[in-house]
């Protein structure tokens, strides 16, 4: 039968039926042969199959045939107007994981990643809340080497109110920032050994996050055979965090972070803020997550150009403000591939190197 081939001749712009479609077709054609040729139908029961049908059957499989082709036609082609359904979710992390998904595998023997930790705090003291600002980098090696490095750069009084409560206390130096510490100018603030924690009980080595699923649907299987009995977040809940951390902060391939934007698209719950931006100012897209425990609601800013990642935000309420704000805030400067192997600054405290 070259019903299929005719499609395409006929009409060759036609999307190709998903499994899902032709299954509904045929089960309508074959639905509509039994309504409309019962006596057939019967004689092919009672004649034990199709091969003993004889040509009445033939004629009605012939016309079924034509019904098939002309359903699936009509399946395959949108009514005008009636384009399928696509969250706006769905519309941006699709097209962030087209363009991930363009670009050729990464080379080199380090992946570097550089950030801006911006984090929220109270100051215990003096009662107003400070924002703070390091620089943290962080490099993990094929060979198994890893390194990191954090340096404060400086903390500000957040707010109108609070710097009006900062200068009439004098303009006090605040810190951790630039001068604090000269002694310590660079530590570890994060532990290597949690370098690629993407959630509770997920802690993948180097080359089992490079050799991730690159389908959306496989991905989420993988990751959620690591799902924690007993955890207190869902298995949504816990999927975004894996997932964000996986597109934005480690050094999975371009098809993996691909997946990764299409396993979050698929999420409930999710939400797109167009027009935002992160709290340095970069302008982009702000996909963000139902909150989860404690109320804390992950935010992933996206650059509409290119699809990369731009930062991780988490917002929550704070004790010091009447309103939630963005209390931490990972900032994404600089993800690459090297063979330059990295440098610690000197000086840099136990901890900075494994």
């Amino acid at each position: 039968m070259r019903e299929f081939q005719f499609i395409d001749e006929v009409m060759p712009d036609v999307p190709a039926a998903s499994p899902e479609q032709l299954a509904a077709a045929r089960a309508r054609v074959f639905g509509a042969v039994r309504e409309t040729h019962p006596a057939t139908v019967r004689r092919v029961r009672q004649a034990g199959g199709v091969r003993r049908g004889g040509p009445g059957l033939m004629a009605v499989l012939a016309a079924a045939a034509v019904v098939l082709v002309i359903t699936i036609m009509v399946v395959a082609v949108p009514k005008p107007g009636e384009e399928s359904a696509v969250s706006p979710v769905q519309g941006v992390l699709g097209a962030a994981a087209d363009r991930l998904a363009a670009q050729p595998p990464a080379t080199g023997g380090y992946w570097r990643l550089e950030t801006q930790e911006v984090t929220l705090t109270k100051d215990a003291a003096k009662g107003y809340p400070v924002q703070e600002r390091g620089n943290n980098v962080l490099v993990i090696g094929r060979d198994g080497h890893r390194y990191t490095w954090y340096e404060a750069v400086s903390a500000a009084p957040y707010g109108p109110a609070a710097e009006r409560a900062w200068k009439k206390a004098g303009s006090p130096k605040l810190c951790p920032a630039r001068g604090c510490d000269p002694n310590g100018r660079f530590y570890a603030r994060h532990e290597l050994d949690q370098a690629l924690k993407l959630a509770d009980g997920l802690t993948p080595t180097l080359g089992e996050l490079l050799a991730l699923p690159q389908e959306a649907a496989a991905l989420r299987a993988r990751l959620l055979e690591s799902y924690p009995a007993g955890s207190a977040l869902s298995r949504d809940q816990w999927l975004v965090g894996a997932g964000v951390k996986l597109v934005a902060q480690t050094p999975a391939t371009p098809g993996t972070r691909a997946a990764g934007y299409r396993m979050l698209a698929a999420l409930p719950g999710a939400d797109v803020i167009d027009e935002a931006g992160d709290v340095l100012g970069r302008q982009g897209l702000i996909v963000q997550f139902p909150p989860a425990r404690d109320a804390v609601q992950i935010q992933l800013v996206i650059d509409k150009r290119s699809g990369e990642a731009l930062a991780v935000q988490e917002v929550a309420p704070h004790p010091s403000l009447s309103e939630k704000t963005v209390w931490l805030a990972v900032i994404i400067k600089r993800p690459y591939w090297t063979d330059v192997r990295p440098v610690v600054p000197p000086g840099c405290r136990a901890g900075c190197t494994r």
